[in-house]
């Protein structure tokens, strides 16, 4: 989200949403992002029954009160999850990162669409939404430490109250170190090896 983006959208605290599970306030946030993206199929103003037909995001986030959800021309999923309408969640560690003191709610991308294994970590991956910008999950810094919350060796999700994934702050570690040992190896980490070999 740049200035220019801002400019014309406004940040998300202004975008009149209001809390985790009103469905406008979901509708809300994947129409401001929509208009953006090049789509197969739009199902942001579809009734429940199409919209677990054919974009059918994980079960847990079918319900139009909890998501919206488009898929993009080559076949990605991308949900879109409103948290707080003031943007006032706090997901930084130890408060260093200062743009996840504003977070607002969750874009989910799921790169095969509605194929399997539709797993965080492996096909699924995560952004916050801020006032300002899309960050990725598992960030230096992110409360949801990488570490933790993207290794291989766990058999029960490491932070229960937000996720029940067993993986899901991987996707900052994907972009910035452009690998994913992480499912090969549980030794990575921000200050030591980021690769397995």
């Amino acid at each position: 989200m740049t200035g220019g983006w801002v400019a014309e959208n406004g940040t998300p605290d202004e975008w009149g949403m209001a809390e985790m599970y009103d469905e406008i306030s979901h509708y809300q946030m994947a129409t401001k992002f929509a208009k953006y993206l090049k789509l197969s199929e739009n199902c942001i103003d579809m009734d429940q029954a199409s919209i677990n037909k054919v974009c059918n995001p994980s079960t847990n986030l079918r319900p139009k009160n909890t998501s919206r959800s488009v898929i993009l021309l080559d076949g990605t999923l991308v949900t879109f999850r409103s948290w707080n309408s003031k943007c006032n969640f706090i997901y930084t560690y130890d408060n260093q990162n200062t743009a996840l003191k504003n977070t607002c709610g969750q874009i989910s991308v799921d790169l095969n669409g509605n194929k399997l294994p539709n797993e965080s970590g492996r096909d699924r991956f995560q952004f916050y939404v801020t006032k300002t910008s899309l960050i990725p999950y598992g960030v230096q810094d992110d409360l949801h430490q990488f570490e933790k919350a993207c290794n291989k060796k766990n058999t029960t999700p490491p932070y229960p109250d937000f996720s029940e994934d067993l993986m899901f702050a991987c996707t900052a570690w994907v972009l910035y170190n452009e690998n994913m040992d992480y499912l090969k190896c549980d030794d990575l980490s921000w200050n030591g090896k980021t690769k397995c070999k």
